[in-house]
């Protein structure tokens, strides 16, 4: 790193460069330095520096199968080499490490990105005439943020209820686009987002699928008795408009108790107008809808 390019990280780890399947690598111990251009991986074997403009994906915590049982965090990095080959370095380090590496690798990549926003482009599920615009995005430790010209607006990673690439285009863009649900005052919103840059957009999917993936883990681990999960399908399908106790085939104390106890788990929350879902009860209802009949 040398004039005004400056190191956004730099630590010691253990790195294998594009390990086959079925073949037994040997990590090397060597410094991992990246400044906002470029990543630099230096061994005493070897060294790895490439601009992060050739970065193309991004995985977490899957080393290659031969790898996992020597790497305990680990981030892949994919990226275009001579001749437009697609390349890989697995890099290791401590958990703490690795996930200030993540973020720091993700708002290297992303900050900046030019975008055609829809904000919202639908709440509750009604479509919006909320005009396209240009808007830049920059990534922090628990969310994304668009600055259009006139304001900034935040997702936060712990709000996002799902999202989906869609092959279609809007503003000026000719590529794809993702649609994130997300809870925004405690109703569900969509928002469009395609970046200019096809490379981008999938590098902010993965960051998108990265994130959710750690709140699918957390929901995951959330157990519901079969009352608690007919009431809460009941609360997204009626805004919290009912009587719980006709649910549960009119009996008050078991509706009661199946509340309280979602209450306690989160899932619901007192809103203005009667019982709503928190996010993690969204995400629970997303998971589990298929396999209740309210």
């Amino acid at each position: 790193m040398s004039g005004d390019e400056r190191a956004v990280a730099d630590f010691v780890g253990r790195f294998v460069r594009n390990p086959s399947a079925g073949s037994i690598e040997h990590p090397e111990t060597g410094r991992i330095v990246m400044s906002q251009m470029r990543l630099v991986i230096a061994g005493d074997d070897e060294k790895l520096t490439t601009p992060l403009s050739n970065v193309v994906d991004v995985v977490v915590g899957n080393a290659p199968p031969d790898l996992r049982d020597m790497f305990d965090s680990a981030v892949t990095v994919g990226y275009r080499a001579d001749g437009d080959r697609v390349e890989t370095v697995v890099i290791e380090g401590g958990s703490e490490t690795i996930e200030r590496f993540r973020t720091v690798l993700f708002r290297c990549l992303l900050g900046g990105t030019k975008a055609y926003i829809r904000h919202p482009a639908q709440v509750g599920g009604r479509v919006t005439d909320t005009p396209i615009k240009k808007a830049k995005l920059s990534i922090s430790s628990d969310g994304v943020a668009f600055k259009t010209g006139t304001a900034t607006f935040r997702i936060a990673i712990e709000n996002v209820i799902g999202f989906e690439r869609a092959d279609r285009s809007i503003g000026g863009g000719d590529g794809p686009t993702l649609l994130i649900r997300h809870a925004d005052d405690g109703e569900v919103t969509t928002s469009l987002v395609s970046p200019l840059s096809t490379r981008r957009l999938n590098i902010l999917g993965r960051y998108l699928r990265i994130e959710y993936g750690t709140l699918l883990s957390d929901v995951a681990e959330i157990d519901l008795s079969e009352s608690e999960t007919r009431l809460l399908v009941a609360v997204y399908a009626t805004g919290g408009d009912i009587d719980f106790a006709s649910v549960l085939d009119g009996d008050a104390a078991r509706a009661t108790n199946a509340v309280n106890a979602l209450r306690e788990k989160e899932l619901i929350e007192d809103g203005p107008t009667g019982l709503s879902l928190t996010t993690h009860g969204q995400v629970m209802v997303n998971q589990r809808l298929e396999d209740v009949n309210v």
